[in-house]
């Protein structure tokens, strides 16, 4: 998969974002493409499981709505089942009685990683009820090399400019900010 792909079936964007982070962007990634084409979902998954060789999983978890797609495709893939993490009073964890037990291996995954909190939010869920993390898995990396304490591996790896709004460039030349997504 090349960056040419997700620009021609509308996953990459240009012009001027804000992420759900708070950050500016000149690029923003509609996950949403990727859902909504299983070929496209299916193929970025694979890349990451032929990277992921030679480690098993009893689960793979991820967050809902969007990560429950993602997470079904991870699963299926490596042949375990799926788990999702929902916010319910502000609080991410399980909330479906799901038999994650703390021998469990556990593949944490989710769609685009920017800032890591997201991931770092599902971490600390999972800490909270003593599951076994083994690695993490994001569709798209746009990230600055974030370090977490587990092996992370990507589908694709994408520069992806990103500034603090009062040293935005893209402020400064008045481009129009948009605000795509779901999350407000």
């Amino acid at each position: 998969m090349d960056l040419k792909t997700l620009e021609k079936e509308k996953v990459v964007l240009k012009g001027h974002f804000l992420l759900t982070s708070g950050l500016h962007s000149d690029t923003y990634f509609e996950k949403f493409r990727i859902l909504e084409n299983p070929k496209l979902l299916t193929e970025l998954v694979s890349t990451v499981v032929k990277k992921l060789k030679g480690k098993s999983f009893d689960y793979v978890l991820g967050p809902v709505v969007g990560g429950i797609v993602v997470s079904y495709e991870f699963a299926r893939q490596l042949k375990c089942k799926a788990a999702y993490l929902e916010k319910r009073d502000d609080k991410l964890g399980l909330f479906r009685e799901t038999p994650i037990t703390p021998n469990d291996r556990i593949l944490l995954v989710d769609d685009v990683l920017t800032t890591g909190k997201s991931i770092n939010q599902m971490i600390d869920a999972v800490k909270g009820f003593k599951g076994n993390i083994v690695s993490i898995a994001v569709l798209i990396d746009r990230s600055d090399n974030i370090g977490f304490e587990y092996p992370l591996f990507y589908g694709m790896k994408v520069e992806a400019k990103t500034y603090v709004p009062e040293n935005c460039p893209l402020c400064e030349k008045k481009e129009i900010l948009v605000r795509p997504g779901g999350k407000r």
